[in-house]
């Protein structure tokens, strides 16, 4: 499996979006939601390749497509790690397809879903400069601490604890 930079990440996107257009009634438009280190690269908030497309949220339609564009839906098996109302928040993609438009999830909503990981490249990704630069540090406060946000959608109290206190850690050490 090669390794995708921003680059190749956006050719990626662009070669799903042709073959969609080719199979698919080009007055639907389809959405896929792009999740983790592939959206913070194609946000340009970090530099690094990564090994695939996470999505959260992909039509129907392009189901069956994704595979072939290492695009991952297995994230979907972490929902808990995404505050409740992400959908709230997705922003989109400058990539202007046929008929797929494609969004990633906010990058507050990103850093919360990574701090939820014990996995050091996931943490590495939240305190790349441009990331702490970039954030609404408000907006990050509220999500990860309103009742319904994080908290509501953790599998339990004890996961909600374990979360909190990293975020804690976390706001401490890097917020301006």
């Amino acid at each position: 499996m090669e390794l995708l930079s921003y680059e190749s990440l956006i050719q990626r996107l662009k070669e799903l979006d042709e073959e969609a257009s080719l199979r698919f009634d080009s007055a639907d438009r389809l959405s896929l939601i792009i999740v983790g280190g592939s959206a913070l690269i194609l946000m340009e908030y970090i530099s690094r390749a990564t090994h695939d497309i996470d999505a959260m949220e992909a039509s129907q339609q392009l189901q069956d497509l994704l595979q072939d564009y290492d695009i991952n839906m297995n994230v979907q098996t972490y929902t808990d790690n995404f505050p409740y109302n992400y959908l709230d928040r997705v922003e989109p993609l400058p990539i202007k397809g046929k008929i797929i438009d494609f969004y990633t999830a906010s990058l507050e909503d990103i850093v919360i879903a990574k701090l939820h990981s014990y996995r050091d490249k996931d943490f590495e990704d939240v305190c790349s400069p441009q990331v702490l630069e970039a954030l609404d540090w408000e907006k990050l406060h509220f999500i990860a601490t309103s009742d319904d946000e994080a908290k509501a959608s953790s599998m339990n109290e004890f996961r909600h604890g374990e979360f909190l206190s990293r975020f804690q850690e976390y706001e401490e050490r890097y917020r301006p």
